[in-house]
Formats: structure tokens, sequence, C-alpha cells
């Protein structure tokens, strides 16, 4: 299972539990920036993986990996980053003798579900994998309360560089505009 972060796995943890499923998550983002922001990011997935005692593997952080992929195609940064997560998801679910590959990037209501299960699909289906979709939109802020009341470390934008200046920069923009 791709997983953004450690609150987006807390409902995949209620869905994709023992005895139906053998889950196995993989924190893999070399989208995430800064290098201080991935840390958090990390420890607080680390820290769920531990608590619950289930099987996971990060991916040692290249950012040049997610850089290379979008550069001069800023526009369609989220489809390059999603394709670049699955990839990586699908290839080591390959590897590792699973049958199938999701992500916890369905658990937000910011990402785009449809075009994640378009890229899912095409992904897992050339490498003989399955795709999972689901959707944990409607328990979004629950998941998110639940979280904070965890202690969990909860990111205020999707992660890369340009999420971040979107989010920190609209009340700027919105002073400019004289709003």
């Amino acid at each position: 299972m791709d997983t953004c972060c450690a609150p987006c796995a807390l409902p995949a943890l209620r869905l994709f539990a023992p005895p139906e499923f053998e889950a196995h998550y993989l924190f893999y983002n070399p989208n995430v920036h800064p290098f201080r922001e991935y840390r958090r990011r990390l420890e607080s997935f680390e820290t769920l993986m531990g608590e619950e005692g289930l099987a996971y593997t990060v991916v040692p952080y290249e950012p040049e990996e997610w850089i290379r992929a979008v550069a001069f195609r800023e526009e369609s940064r989220c489809e390059l980053c999603y394709r670049l997560r699955l990839r990586k998801a699908a290839d080591i679910a390959l590897d590792e003798g699973y049958e199938a590959v999701t992500t916890t990037l369905f658990a937000s209501p910011y990402q785009d579900h449809e075009l994640i299960n378009l890229i899912g699909r095409s992904v897992c289906r050339s490498r003989g994998l399955e795709f999972v979709a689901w959707d944990g939109r409607d328990g979004y802020y629950e998941t998110i309360a639940a979280a904070r009341a965890k202690g969990m470390y909860t990111q205020p934008y999707c992660g890369c560089l340009l999420s971040e200046r979107e989010r920190y920069d609209r009340g700027r923009r919105a002073a400019d505009r004289g709003e």
C-alpha cells in the first residue's frame, strides 16, 4: 500500500485488516519538501507502523526523482507524482509477491480520485497486478481528528514545494487583491 502519511493510513488500517488482507505499507515520498517536513511525516508513519505492528518499507528519500519527473511539466505535477508513486509501489509489490496495490491517497478529499484510479489501474495492469480503489473522503475530517487525538503529525499541505507555496501564498494573494 502506497502510504502518503500516517493520518491517511488510519482508515486503510481498518479497511485492509487481517485476516482478509495482508497489507504491507510503503513510504515513498520523494515529492515532500523540505527535508524537515519529510522527516516529520516519516517519523509519524514509523511510529504508527510500530504501534500497530505492521509490515512496512521505507524507500530512501531522493527528491531528485520527483524533481526530474515534474521539471518543466509543473501543471501536471499531481498526475506525474501519482504515476511515480504508484509505479514504485507496483514494482515493489511485484518483487515481493503481492497481488494488488492501493494507496492511502484515497483517504483525502484533496486528491484526484478518478485520476489516481486511472493511473493505478494502468500501472498495475501492465504488471499483472490488481489495483484496489476505495473512498475514504467521507471520514476524512474524523480521521484527522483521530490522528490529532493520537498525537500524530498532521501536515499542512500535500507535500511538494508547489503545494506548499499554494497553501501559504493564499493569504498574501488575497491581500494583494484587497480582499
